[in-house]
């Protein structure tokens, strides 16, 4: 497999435009990304109740805060204070000036990380499954631990799929056994899974003929969403395909416990 250095890959990627379009799913476009951000929201809003997490007034730290799409969300949940971990350098630059209340650090969690403070929540949304090397892998959950208070909890997004899926370049999903292993090993309990996409993106579970299936569809649905992006002509049409599929994925994730895609898992520091 190519070895890739994640710092220059992200600063690379995000100095493009610090937006939906580079840190979600490149090639579909800011309307349907735009669905796809909807989507999680709704499903982190179920998440936090189904779990009674209190979000008002307390501290987070959100690991891989990008092009900050999460803070507006946790303004809204008047959280006290949003502390900022990004790889890039533009990233935690140009947050810093956006939000000078709040406050940003550039740093690479799969390496040691200085304790500058412990927090109630720390969020780790699409992140983890870009660690392709392990040893990096468990170091990045021992920094979420390490960033924990005690009775904290940790919101983690990635697949959790009983069979691995990669690694490639630049994604690993591991195994939801994979993760339940290095969290308890770090004093991370879990305590509730929440699915997040069914039909929305990439089925990432295949392990049974309905799963394959989802697959297939979900492959050429999204061929459909990127031809529809790349002309302004078109891409409104992706607001009709992303609005559909949203309602279906929210009465899926409504009605059931875990998704073929990505999930938020949610641990507490005990």
């Amino acid at each position: 497999m190519k070895q890739l250095n994640p710092q220059e890959y992200w600063e690379r990627r995000l100095s493009k435009r610090l937006d939906l379009t580079t840190v979600g799913h490149s090639g579909l476009g800011s309307v349907y990304n735009g669905w796809l951000y909807r989507a999680r929201a709704r499903a982190l809003h179920r998440a936090l109740k189904v779990a009674s997490v209190k979000t008002s007034g307390v501290d987070i730290a959100e690991i891989g805060v990008g092009s900050g799409a999460w803070i507006p969300y946790w303004l809204k949940q008047d959280t006290h204070r949003i502390t900022g971990l990004d790889i890039t350098s533009v990233s935690v630059t140009t947050l810093s000036m956006q939000y000078p209340q709040h406050n940003f650090i550039q740093c690479d969690i799969g390496q040691p990380v200085p304790l500058v403070c412990v927090f109630d929540i720390v969020t780790a949304f699409d992140v983890l499954f870009h660690i392709t090397d392990d040893s990096a892998f468990s170091c990045a959950i021992a920094n979420i631990a390490e960033l924990l208070k005690p009775g904290g909890v940790a919101i983690i997004s990635d697949s959790f799929c009983s069979q691995p899926y990669g690694p490639f370049t630049t994604e690993y999903h591991r195994t939801r056994d994979h993760f339940l292993h290095e969290l308890a090993t770090n004093g991370l309990e879990h305590i509730h899974f929440e699915p997040i996409f069914f039909t929305m993106t990439s089925t990432l579970c295949r392990d049974t003929a309905f799963t394959q299936g989802l697959s297939w569809f979900s492959a050429r649905l999204l061929r459909v969403v990127s031809r529809f992006s790349r002309r302004r002509q078109t891409e409104w049409l992706n607001h009709l395909i992303g609005g559909s599929l949203c309602l279906v994925d929210g009465v899926l994730g409504s009605a059931l416990d875990s998704g073929p895609s990505l999930n938020y898992l949610l641990a507490r520091k005990l």
